[in-house]
C-alpha cells in the first residue's frame, strides 16, 4: 500500500510541475509557461530574494550584479547591471524564464530578451501591498506555490501589525535622505512613503512632481522633519558626516532624531522590507516618546 502511495504522490508532483502555467505580470501582459519553469535568470536583486525564501532558489542560473541575499545568492553567475546586459550569457544558460524589472532594467533589456525568444515575466512592485501577490505569482511560475502562499500569508499579517500598532499614533514629519551631495529623497509614488505613512509618518517630500526629485537645504528647513531618515549602516553615518551640523534649526538635527536603515531593507521589495518597515517605525516612535517634540498634529 505504501508504494502505491508514493508512487501516486510521484505523478501528482509530475502532473503539477508539467502543467502550463498563466500568470499577469505587472504591465498587464499575460505570460503563458508550458510547465512550471526549472532555469530562472532574475534580473533584479528583490526577485533573487523573493526565490530563495519559496525554496525555488537552486532554479537560479542567472542574477543581477546586486543580488547578494542570501549567501547563496553570490554564487549565481552574473548576467547584468544597472545599464546592460550580457545577452550571450544569458543564451548560453538556456533560461526558460526571465524576471526582469521594469524601472530598474529598461524596456531596451527587457525588449531584447524577448527577441531572443525567452519568456519574460516583468515586476514593477508600486506598493507594500503588492509584494504578497507578487510572491504568489512567482511561486506559481517556479512550481513553489504552497511555500509562496505560506510567505505570502506571513508577509501580509507582519504588515498588518505594524500597521495596527503604529498607524494612528501621533503623525510625524519625515524626511528621507538618499544622498546628500546633491541632496536627494522620494516622493509620495515611492513605497519608502508607504513605509513612512504605515509608520504613522509623513513624507515631507511626498508631493514632489518627481519620484527621485533634487532638494535644496532651504526646502528642508522649511519643511522642519522631526527625523531624518537615510539609507546606511549606523546612525553615525549622518551624525559624523558634518553635513547636518550647520542646520540645527532642525528639529531633528537639533534633537538628534538622524537614523540610518540599510538600503536593502527599505528598497527591495522582498521579506526583508518589513524588517526595514519595523526599524523605521521603531525610530519614528522615539521622536513620539522624546521631551523635545514639539509637534501638533493638524
Amino acid at each position: 500500500m505504501l508504494p502505491r502511495l508514493l508512487t501516486l504522490l510521484l505523478l501528482l508532483f509530475a502532473n503539477n510541475s508539467l502543467a502550463a502555467v498563466e500568470v499577469i505580470d505587472d504591465n498587464g501582459d499575460k505570460l503563458t509557461l508550458a510547465n512550471v519553469a526549472q532555469r530562472i535568470i532574475s534580473l533584479s536583486p528583490n526577485t533573487t530574494e523573493i526565490l530563495f525564501h519559496i525554496g525555488a532558489g537552486e532554479k537560479i542560473v542567472g542574477a543581477d550584479e546586486y543580488s547578494n541575499y542570501p549567501q547563496a545568492a553570490n554564487k549565481i553567475v552574473r548576467v547584468n547591471n544597472h545599464a546592460a546586459a550580457n545577452y550571450e550569457l544569458i543564451v548560453s544558460l538556456k533560461p526558460d524564464l526571465v524576471i526582469a524589472w521594469q524601472s530598474g532594467n529598461g524596456e531596451k533589456i527587457i525588449s531584447r530578451i524577448r527577441e531572443l525568444n525567452i519568456p519574460v515575466f516583468v515586476v514593477e512592485t508600486a506598493s507594500l501591498e503588492d509584494i504578497p501577490n507578487l510572491y504568489r505569482r512567482l511561486g506559481r511560475l517556479s512550481g513553489r506555490v504552497s511555500q509562496s502562499n505560506i510567505q505570502a500569508e506571513k508577509f501580509s499579517k507582519g504588515l498588518n501589525q505594524l500597521r495596527e500598532t503604529y498607524g494612528s499614533r501621533r503623525h510625524i514629519p519625515v524626511f528621507y535622505q538618499i544622498w546628500d551631495e546633491p541632496l536627494m529623497t522620494l516622493n509620495g509614488d515611492h513605497t519608502v512613503t508607504d513605509m513612512i505613512e504605515l509608520c504613522g509618518g509623513v513624507n515631507v517630500f511626498a508631493e514632489a512632481a518627481a519620484l527621485v526629485p533634487y532638494v535644496n537645504i532651504e526646502s528642508v528647513v522649511a519643511a522642519n522633519p522631526q527625523i531624518i531618515i537615510s539609507g546606511g549602516s549606523k546612525k553615525s553615518d549622518l551624525l559624523d558626516s558634518g553635513f547636518w551640523r550647520n542646520w540645527s534649526g532642525i528639529s531633528a538635527v537639533k534633537n538628534q532624531h538622524l537614523y540610518a536603515i540599510p538600503s536593502d531593507l527599505l528598497q527591495r521589495h522582498s521579506d526583508r522590507i518589513l524588517e526595514g518597515t519595523g526599524l523605521m517605525c521603531k525610530y519614528i516612535d522615539l521622536v513620539r516618546s522624546s521631551k523635545s517634540l514639539n509637534y501638533s498634529q493638524n
